[in-house]
């Protein structure tokens, strides 16, 4: 592990625990909310600056591990955002992942951690690191969005028209 890893996995942890914990209890949603999506949108230009800066030349590998990533996090970001819970009260949306969302969400990040042991193995060079922070926060991107499809629709289940 280089001197560099450590802060990067510190950032990582750091913002997945903060999100996590903020999206299992009841928190209020509004459609313009940007605490949805301000944390990952930033995790994901953090990775792609790091993958940027660090990695001009990527090989066959390193592109089949982004891609398996991506399509990974996008998996486990729609099944997490499907199983949310969204409520409307006193005229307000509140949303949260509940237990099923939290398994979802420890079962991507064991998987993605999983692809990670083998980028290494097969010698990649953006197995961690940015490819790790961009993979999390589209998984996190992904479940916002779908959050809030399914809280607008909720709004317009309760609206009298």
């Amino acid at each position: 592990m280089s001197l560099g890893t450590l802060p990067n996995a510190l950032v990582v942890v750091a913002i997945v625990i903060a999100v996590l914990v903020r999206r299992l209890s009841w928190s209020e949603l509004e459609n313009s909310d940007a605490d949805v999506w301000r944390g990952p949108v930033i995790l994901i230009g953090v990775g792609i600056y790091q993958l940027y800066n660090s990695h001009l030349g990527l090989h066959v590998v390193d592109i089949t591990l982004l891609v398996v990533g991506a399509v990974i996090a996008l998996i486990a970001g729609v099944a997490s955002g499907r199983v949310a819970q969204v409520e409307r009260r006193a005229g307000k949306v509140f949303y949260r992942l509940g237990l099923p969302g939290l398994g979802i969400m420890v079962a991507y990040l064991v998987v993605r951690l999983g692809l990670v042991g083998v980028g290494h193995l097969f010698g990649a060079t953006v197995a961690g690191g940015g490819a790790l922070m961009v993979s999390i926060g589209a998984n996190l991107l992904t479940q916002s969005l779908v959050i809030q499809s399914k809280a607008t629709h909720t709004v317009e289940e309760y609206t009298p028209q």
